[in-house]
Parts: C-alpha cells; sequence; structure tokens
C-alpha cells in the first residue's frame, strides 16, 4: 500500500506543472533524471556500541507510464445495459435500455450513435430538440414528433407507414431508461 501511495504522489509531483522547478517530458520506457546531487545522510558518531555505520540515502530513478493528454474518465463509468423484453405483433415489441451514468441529453446522442444504421436512429434529430417539435422527411414518408410530457421525460414518436415506434426517454437519478416500442398501426 505504502508503495502505491509512494508512486501515486511521484506522478502527481511530475503531473503539477506549476510546482515543478523545470518541466520534465517522460517517454515511455524512459528512467526521470534524479536530482543532480544526491543527500547521503550524515554518519552519526558512534558511541562504540554500534559496528554497523548508517547507509547513504539514495535516490532511485522512476520510470512513468505515457499518460494521455486527456483526462481519462474512470469515477463514474459509463455504461449501457440492454434487455429485449420480447412483444407480440399486437401490442409491440420492447426493448428496454439502461443508460448508467448519462444525462438525457448524453443518452439521446449515445442512442441515435448505437442506432444510426437502422430506423430507430437514422430519423433521429443530429442534436436534441429543446422542446416540442416535428420533423418530416422529403425523401420518405415518415414525421418524427418530440415532446416533454414531463421535466426530465423525452418521448419520440416515429411514424412509418404500416407502424409507428415510440422512444421514451426518462432520467432516473444518474441514470436513463430507454425504452423503445415497435407496433405496428
Amino acid at each position: 500500500m505504502k508503495k502505491i501511495l509512494f508512486l501515486g504522489l511521484i506522478i502527481l509531483m511530475f503531473s503539477c506543472e506549476e510546482k515543478q522547478a523545470k518541466t520534465i517530458v517522460a517517454q515511455q520506457n524512459q528512467t526521470i533524471p534524479t536530482k543532480e546531487s544526491i543527500k547521503i545522510r550524515e554518519e552519526e558518531k558512534s558511541n562504540g556500541d554500534s559496528i554497523k555505520a548508517p547507509k547513504p540515502q539514495v535516490i532511485i530513478p522512476v520510470k512513468i507510464p505515457e499518460t494521455p493528454d486527456k483526462i481519462i474518465k474512470c469515477f463514474p463509468p459509463e455504461s449501457v445495459d440492454y434487455k429485449d423484453k420480447g412483444g407480440n405483433m399486437e401490442n409491440g415489441f420492447v426493448t428496454e435500455c439502461l443508460y448508467k451514468n448519462h444525462t438525457l441529453e448524453k443518452a439521446y446522442n449515445k442512442f441515435r450513435e448505437m442506432n444510426i444504421a437502422n430506423d430507430d436512429g437514422k430519423f433521429l434529430e443530429k442534436k436534441m430538440p429543446s422542446g416540442k417539435h416535428t420533423a418530416s422527411f422529403n425523401d420518405y414518408p415518415i414525421s418524427v414528433t418530440y415532446t416533454y410530457p414531463q421535466k426530465h421525460i423525452l418521448e419520440v414518436e416515429i411514424l412509418f407507414p404500416g407502424g409507428v415506434t415510440i422512444i421514451h426517454f426518462k432520467k432516473e437519478k444518474d441514470d436513463v431508461r430507454v425504452n423503445v416500442n415497435h407496433s405496428p398501426d
């Protein structure tokens, strides 16, 4: 545990540029030079009882792995869990997704990116509308309606010839629950 804390302290010292006297550039597997002068503890005066002299203090060079320039987001981790709830032609087919540690807008963007190849994401606006909005397409007989029935709920209704898809985004604490219902007319 002490080694981990010591290594963390060393990394912190090298990452804080304003506290360093000079900039140190470390590449992967490169040894970082130590201080120019190595301080050696003064030998304590022996009282004749001890025959061992204290060992001099030596600073050991440390290898610091290369780290990316951007901030690493590791707490809390973002993830997406999918559940296919099945269904039938009468009530539709339901899929439920939980976007852990996402905002409503991040979940919308992630949903759109993950479904851009199919009809669920292909017809969604690139940027999530902030209010009630209806989009129609000249090339397709499709309309997409965005509504906010409550403050943290977005409902997207995609009307296709012969069917409708309703995508329901609901913010729950730090997560967003997305229900997708594909149903015939």
